[in-house]
């Protein structure tokens, strides 16, 4: 069990340059100086850290798996290292300790340097993530978080994540949580900062990743899922005389549009199969996913309402591939009910599709609202023991609005 969260870090030390066209996307080329990758390391030195997993203290996992993921790196990544929580109790929401700089880069220094962090204090998760950005170069760059909680410093840092990314596009946010009771926050930051969110204990999908740790820096191919590259797989390994389970992987980010709405406002429920059908990885209103993969053919699916849409993805050693599906245009379902008095009332709501096929419910809401893609759906409400029932038609960027009247209702 101790070496699982190692795989996990591995994992994240896969850059993620963007690549000039998609012609550099396919070569693999040595980093330049100017080029390296920096890697911010932020571990959370609070006293939850003291917690165990399997009987072994999170910190010590996170002290030995980072001195295994440093001692595995390629040449082309410049690590820092930050900590917060491990010095202050009092003035714990301003403990953030900048330990090195990537630029000043010492292997054996960096490891004494983890050995030395005492889990101590509190978690002032989102100030952490605003000082490992500014001590970062502005291209080639991501920061990873190893944490087992939330924040605890009155601060949202799914929203600093999210400021983060806009203010610097190649910037890039993975998380590596500990403990699942507190993952809403965590798997938050890593959406919001375009980055992979991983659970420790997560065997499964983590010891496909343990030979990523030297992998080249990860290229932005464009959303082409179609077309696999000719013999792609085959000449990276070739190349770097490996055999296939030692190739790295690659990675795939899922998201879903609207014709009429802002990119990434919509959360949907994603999954990822392998050529033998058997899942790989399944998200839940996620508005972003990034899933890291060993090269080689998938199926991913995105279920959003009443839509449902899969393709088939080809993964490339070191390369990115995005997909977006489209779900074309969608509308707006308000509803709500009232009495004999015409007063409004609290009621439950269940919206299927017109075939019959759930969709979503609220309950007891003096209004229910729900984004849906063009197209009739049928919408059940209930107040007591009384039920109607109505067939209502979502338009094009409009609102349609429906009053259910429970005239019968008795009311005091």
């Amino acid at each position: 069990m101790r070496f699982i969260p190692s795989a996990c870090l591995s994992l994240f030390l896969i850059g993620s340059v963007q690549a000039q066209n998609p012609s550099e996307a396919s070569n693999s080329v040595p980093a330049s100086d100017s080029a390296r990758q920096a890697t911010m390391i932020v571990l959370d030195g609070s006293n939850s850290m003291w917690a165990q997993v399997e009987g072994i203290n999170k910190i010590v996992t996170a002290r030995e798996s980072l001195e295994q993921v440093l001692n595995s790196a390629t040449d082309d990544i410049e690590f820092g290292l930050l900590a917060y929580g491990n010095r202050l109790k009092r003035r714990g929401c301003t403990d953030i300790t900048l330990v090195s700089k990537p630029e000043d880069y010492d292997r054996d220094t960096m490891i004494e340097q983890v050995n030395d962090i005492t889990p101590f204090g509190r978690s002032p998760i989102a100030s952490a993530l605003e000082e490992a950005a500014a001590n970062l170069p502005k291209p080639n760059s991501r920061i990873l978080l190893v944490s087992d909680g939330d924040e605890s410093c009155d601060r949202d840092p799914c929203a600093v994540a999210a400021q983060l990314v806009a203010e610097n596009p190649s910037l890039q946010i993975d998380v590596i949580g500990f403990q699942q009771s507190k993952e809403a926050q965590l798997e938050c930051i890593a959406e919001n900062g375009r980055g992979a969110f991983v659970f420790a204990e997560d065997t499964q999908r983590l010891e496909t990743l343990l030979a990523s740790a030297s992998a080249p820096a990860v290229q932005t191919m464009q959303p082409t899922p179609n077309a696999p590259p000719s013999d792609a797989i085959s000449a990276t390994a070739s190349s770097q005389a490996q055999t296939p389970d030692e190739i790295p992987p690659g990675s795939v980010e899922l998201s879903l549009k609207a014709t009429s709405l802002p990119a990434g406002e919509l959360r949907a429920n994603y999954s990822i199969y392998g050529t033998d059908n058997l899942n790989v990885a399944s998200f839940t209103a996620r508005k972003h996913v990034k899933e890291y993969l060993k090269p080689g053919e998938y199926r991913i699916k995105a279920v959003w309402q009443n839509y449902t849409h899969s393709e088939k993805v080809f993964i490339q050693s070191g390369i990115n591939k995005p997909y977006t599906f489209d779900v074309g245009e969608v509308g707006t379902l308000k509803l709500k009910a009232s009495d004999a008095q015409g007063q409004t009332i609290r009621a439950s709501y269940a919206i299927y599709t017109d075939k019959g096929d759930f969709i979503s419910r609220y309950v007891m809401l003096e209004e229910a609202q729900e984004q849906l893609p063009v197209g009739t759906f049928r919408v059940k409400a209930s107040i007591d023991e009384l039920m109607q029932e109505a067939r209502l038609t979502v338009t094009e960027n409009a609102e349609t609005l429906h009053n259910f009247q429970f005239e019968d209702l008795e009311t005091n």
